[in-house]
């Protein structure tokens, strides 16, 4: 099932319309109606926003169903697919709801970059990033300064400034990367 069509049988089954979701969420209803159509990307911040006003856990989005976030088991087979598009895969290793401490294994394929993924770095971040480097090369750019990364280093910083991430090498770059509130 597709996110879009998650997010519509979520709100039907609250006996919403589209334009009840668009008044709580301070959302358009063309934006939901294309989003549910699977005609827009929405971000993760749109993702929050139609949550809370359909009154489900963003995960409900990916899983088709809310998980028991009292479980403190992710198994591989159930792991959340937190996005997926041109040369970055990223999926949710920690359970529960996305708004707490999260950890992700990411997939940046060869000359891809997270620049062209905005919606991962809000303007109302806040917090700390922890990535630890698994495979691969990867160029971390924050505001001024450029680290490059090998396998097995790792680099911390705080989630408001202005960064981004490419993968300099010649195979997939795979790294853990940890989002701390």
């Amino acid at each position: 099932m597709t996110v879009g069509k998650a997010i519509m049988n979520a709100r039907k089954s609250k006996n919403l319309t589209i334009k009840d979701v668009a008044a709580m969420s301070g959302l358009s209803p063309s934006l939901i109606s294309q989003i549910e159509n699977d005609k827009g990307n929405p971000s993760l911040n749109t993702l929050k926003a139609l949550a809370n006003a359909i009154g489900v856990e963003v995960a409900a989005f990916f899983n088709g169903e809310s998980k028991d976030s009292n479980n403190p088991v992710v198994r591989s087979s159930e792991r959340m697919l937190h996005s997926k598009s041109r040369g970055f895969t990223c999926y949710q290793l920690t359970p529960g709801s996305i708004d707490r401490f999260c950890v992700y294994y990411n997939i940046l394929e060869p000359n891809g970059s997270t620049v062209n993924f905005p919606e991962h770095h809000p303007a109302n971040a806040s917090g700390y990033e922890f990535g630890y480097i698994l495979t691969g090369k990867l160029r971390v750019d924050i505001e001024d300064q450029v680290y490059i990364l090998n396998p097995g280093d790792s680099i911390c910083f705080e989630a408001t400034k202005q960064h981004s991430s490419t993968n300099i090498g010649t195979v997939d770059c795979e790294m853990l990367w940890f989002m701390i509130p």
